[in-house]
């Protein structure tokens, strides 16, 4: 599969969910669904700006956002896709006959053994998982690692595996019982899922390989996470020039700093004219891409004082962050 994307974005479409997971980093799951514009509105506002987007659309949950498959549907025709949905809802069969798989470059489905239990709601999810395969699409299905899950994962994926379906463990992030994750992980944890990651890695080689570049929400790489945190704070970023956060009302954001870049819907988005240094956490997965060489370029040598980042170099500008 080959890309040839301007821009991506971290959309979320919504924030209502219909489960209700405790470990879970959105805060208001239980929102009524508001749909800012129809689909469109949305599509035209996109092309309005005369680039070629990857949109991870995410929530909460999106498939059941009101017209999802039509949205989907309609953004496929000049833009790509990526999805994260837990496949509980009808419109995701819908989405697996009427979307063009060579437009949305992976789904994360994400198994909730919590939420979903055993029996017919698990049947339906591995049912799911196997048409959108069946259909072409890329197909990863997560499991968020909690240190219960972590204890019966052998048994649990030994399941899935009887069934067809691979599981990609995925470190948990954030609080969890009164414990801060990954941080909160004991040695023996981190080591179980070291080894279930390359495990899962080997298992969805071809997968992989045949989507031309690694997922932007690349579980398959969540070791990481386990060691000391990557300090992205001070190193050139693409975020805010050429990857954006878009909220339910269209509202874009550089990332975590919240710095508003105007709202795509009104059709009054400004980019930055180039990376420039972070100065938010904002997501791992995000911003081990968008500091990468490939998206920001080589970050040169900064020093730091009194509220600005300064580059060390003569031929570059004094930038400031604040």
């Amino acid at each position: 599969m080959e890309l040839k994307y301007d821009i991506e974005a971290d959309w979320n479409l919504l924030t209502t969910c219909n489960y209700r997971c405790s470990y879970c980093l959105a805060t208001d799951l239980g929102a009524k669904i508001r749909v800012f514009g129809t689909p469109e509105q949305w599509v035209d506002a996109f092309n309005h700006t005369g680039k070629i987007w990857l949109l991870h659309i995410t929530g909460g949950e999106p498939s059941v956002y009101p017209g999802f498959v039509e949205l989907c549907e309609q953004l496929a025709q000049h833009h790509y896709l990526s999805i994260n949905s837990n496949l509980s809802h009808r419109s995701v069969d819908d989405f697996a006959t009427r979307i063009d798989p060579r437009r949305v470059h992976y789904i994360n489905a994400a198994v909730h053994p919590d939420e979903r239990g055993n029996g017919r709601e698990l049947d339906v999810f591995i049912r799911r998982v196997h048409e959108l395969q069946r259909q072409g699409f890329h197909v990863l299905v997560s499991i968020v690692m909690t240190p219960t899950i972590i204890r019966s994962f052998a048994e649990t994926e030994k399941y899935f595996e009887s069934e067809g379906v691979f599981l990609v463990p995925k470190v948990m992030r954030g609080n969890y019982q009164g414990e801060r994750y990954p941080a909160a992980y004991s040695e023996e944890d981190k080591a179980a899922l070291v080894e279930y990651l390359a495990a899962a890695r080997l298992k969805y080689s071809s997968v992989i390989e045949s989507m031309g570049e690694a997922p932007t929400i690349d579980m398959f790489s969540d070791a990481r996470l386990l060691q000391n945190r990557t300090p992205y704070w001070g190193r050139l970023c693409g975020s805010g020039h050429n990857f954006v956060r878009i909220e339910p009302d269209g509202t874009a954001v550089r990332c975590g700093s919240g710095q508003r870049l105007g709202n795509i819907l009104m059709k009054e988005l400004k980019l930055l004219s180039a990376p420039v240094p972070c100065d938010a956490g904002y997501c791992p997965y995000f911003c081990e891409k968008y500091t990468s060489t490939k998206f920001a370029g080589e970050t040169p040598k900064v020093s730091y004082r009194s509220g600005e980042f300064r580059w060390v170099s003569h031929t570059l500008p004094i930038i400031s962050v604040h």
